[in-house]
């Protein structure tokens, strides 16, 4: 006879281990599944703890980071649905992360209709379609060398420090899909230095001259555009920098200049709107011009918005990679996001005059969270109003009782959005 499982309350509040009853196995799983989701505020119900059971039927243990990008979560919102699994006695921690506790493959079996732990997902691009191999080991050892000379990240302007191989995998993608050769191309804000990538690329590609015919990058960041300058002068490639407050529309000088755009805007939505808008200021008249777009992971109904905005501003999706770039340091969101390939349509939106509304995500979106040491354990609230207002101050300067500079996130407090 085939057993459910159900599940008793402790007076904690908490779920205690499961033990078996006759009947209704899909219908107690389901409620289980809702629970949890509740209890770890997952907006994406128990659907999306359902998932997170499936990645690890399928392939265990993971860490925590390693899950969340996996499911394009962020990390406070991945611990909490495993810390909520584990109290149901689903999940245990292994030396390399979560897995099924014992009995818990069957439990899941029984109740998502697993079977099969074949992973088809290709093991050399991971999903991303671009490789970066032994063919870009020279450009990338000089891109790492440049990227350790990066200004320090500017969390008001919701700045992460992109991965070498980010911004190289970016060039790679915008130069396959001919956004590079014979083009002009602008970058509005560039801490990821994928210009630096897409010089480099372009003497790597053609020793006697560059492929591209002109490279513009723009940023409030007057840091970030010296560094690049620096970089070009050094390593020999053309690049014209600007700075600008993207808030303003573009320069005359620059609208209706360029075939291709690369952004990877503040991750609010209007900062995709505003730095979209401006993308179209800068891209010719007409179809078919590219357009790539980086921007973090989403829920279902955070999906729908990035995806509504592209279309309310006339531009068509060709592809969206998740987990196609990394970023140091951008812990809160498993330092990864999504790479789109947009590329214009002939309905465009009135030009977007002077923006003057909030912006960034401290902007947007002012938070207060957790975070605990990961030498001593003691624990802090950081933020605007805070005991500390921003978590470089707190690394900067070290805990106050070990003098640790590794600290771990932790939940928003309530009243704030879970999801950035």
């Amino acid at each position: 006879m085939r057993v459910a499982v159900s599940y008793n309350a402790c007076t904690s509040g908490a779920f205690c281990a499961p033990y078996p009853t006759a009947g209704g196995a899909m219908e107690a799983g389901t409620r289980l599944l809702e629970e949890v989701a509740e209890r770890a505020r997952l907006r994406e119900g128990g659907a999306g703890v359902a998932a997170f059971l499936r990645l690890l039927y399928r392939r265990s243990p993971l860490r925590t980071a390693e899950l969340a990008r996996a499911l394009g979560w962020p990390i406070p919102v991945t611990a909490a649905v495993r810390g909520e699994l584990e109290r149901a006695g689903l999940l245990e921690r292994r030396p390399g992360g979560s897995a099924l506790a014992p009995g818990a493959r069957s439990w899941v079996e029984e109740t998502l209709g697993l079977r099969t732990r074949e992973d088809p997902l290709c093991p050399l691009c991971g999903g991303r379609r671009i490789v970066v191999d032994s063919r870009w080991e020279g450009l990338l050892s000089r891109l790492e060398e440049i990227h350790r000379r990066n200004p320090a990240v500017d969390r008001a302007l919701d700045q992460s420090h992109g991965m070498p191989e980010t911004a190289l995998r970016r060039a790679l993608a915008m130069y396959r899909e001919g956004a590079l050769e014979g083009k002009e191309v602008l970058l509005l804000g560039d801490d990821d230095l994928v210009s630096v990538a897409i010089g480099l690329l372009s003497k790597e590609l053609s020793p006697q001259g560059q492929v591209y015919r002109g490279l513009v990058v723009v940023d409030i960041d007057e840091r970030f555009l010296a560094h690049i300058g620096d970089a070009a002068r050094e390593f020999s490639f053309s690049v014209e920098t600007l700075a600008h407050d993207l808030r303003q529309p573009l320069p005359e000088a620059l609208r209706s200049r360029f075939e291709a755009v690369e952004t990877d805007p503040p991750y609010t939505e209007a900062g995709l709107r505003l730095f979209l808008a401006r993308a179209l200021e800068g891209l010719k008249a007409g179809a078919g011009w590219d357009l790539f777009l980086s921007f973090a992971p989403r829920d279902p109904a955070g999906q729908h918005t990035l995806l509504r905005v592209c279309l309310e501003l006339g531009l068509a999706v060709f592809s969206i990679t998740p987990d196609f770039n990394r970023y140091a340091g951008a812990a809160t969101l498993a330092g990864s996001s999504q790479f789109l390939h947009l590329r214009t349509t002939e309905a465009r939106p009135e030009p977007l005059g002077p923006y003057e509304g909030p912006l960034y995500t401290r902007e947007v979106r002012p938070a207060l969270r957790r975070y605990r040491c990961l030498g001593c354990g003691r624990r802090f609230v950081v933020g605007p109003g805070g005991e500390i207002t921003a978590i470089e101050a707190l690394k900067g300067a070290g805990c106050p009782s070990c003098g640790g500079h590794r600290f771990r996130a932790g939940r928003l407090l309530e009243g704030v959005e879970e999801h950035a």
